[in-house]
């Protein structure tokens, strides 16, 4: 309980929370319809999704410009790779807030939108979740690379008789680095499960609403994690 009082004392914990539970409700409603489930109880749950999704959007409210501001820190840093992926991922990211601030202004009925925000919304994410995917493959393979004696080479799979190559030890060491290096595996499984999210909205992919929930929530709950404990959190952010 003291965990939950934690996370939803933030605004940001308070907004993955309600992340969470609007990608659950996304899978609950759409597996009660695959199941000819009465339509009523499914409408119900869809209006709970619609809500949660309106009151993050409210809870984001000003934040494009905090996220603007945060990239003249990004755009100093000595990494030329982390400079470049992270400063584009802060100002993809804004401009996806903006965007997202037009797209709930015009459903509260404030002015109506001729052009069509929530698609340029998600463009926006995408281009910084691939960033963020970009910068955690940076970090992947500089891991890999000061590993490489006790891991097995692609071509060790190829060549040679595999009882000859140690695959139990070489799995095991793999485990260890993953456990060295949390901050970098629960960026990676967030970023890419996130990744589908906007290819799907824009139509690049055709994943249903029970698997967009599905990746919808495991990427909450990774963000919930880094909330719960900073050591899982990827930094420089």
């Amino acid at each position: 309980m003291d965990v939950i009082v934690r996370v939803n004392n933030q605004t940001n914990g308070r907004d993955k929370l309600a992340r969470l539970a609007q990608y659950v409700s996304r899978l609950i409603w759409h597996q009660l319809e695959s199941r000819n489930v009465n339509k009523y109880s499914i409408e119900r749950i869809r209006s709970l999704e619609n809500s949660l999704s309106s009151f993050r959007k409210v809870l984001r409210l000003g934040r494009c410009i905090d996220t603007l501001y945060s990239a003249l820190n990004t755009i100093q840093l000595e990494d030329p790779w982390l400079r470049f992926t992270l400063t584009l991922s802060k100002v993809a990211q804004a401009l996806f807030l903006y965007a997202d601030h037009v797209v709930w202004l015009s459903r509260s009925g404030f002015f109506k939108a001729e052009a069509d925000w929530n698609k340029i919304a998600n463009k926006f994410w995408l281009v910084s979740i691939i960033a963020n995917l970009a910068r955690d493959f940076y970090e992947i393979i500089h891991i890999l690379e000061m590993n490489t004696v006790t891991l097995l080479k692609p071509s060790q799979f190829l060549s040679g008789p595999m009882k000859n190559v140690a695959v139990s030890d070489s799995l095991k060491h793999l485990l260890f680095l993953v456990n060295c290096h949390k901050d970098v595996f629960v960026d990676t499984v967030k970023n890419s499960c996130d990744l589908f999210i906007p290819l799907t909205a824009l139509g690049y992919t055709k994943f249903s609403p029970s698997v967009v929930g599905t990746l919808g929530a495991v990427s909450s709950l990774a963000a919930l994690v880094t909330l719960v404990k900073p050591i899982t959190k990827l930094v420089p952010a």
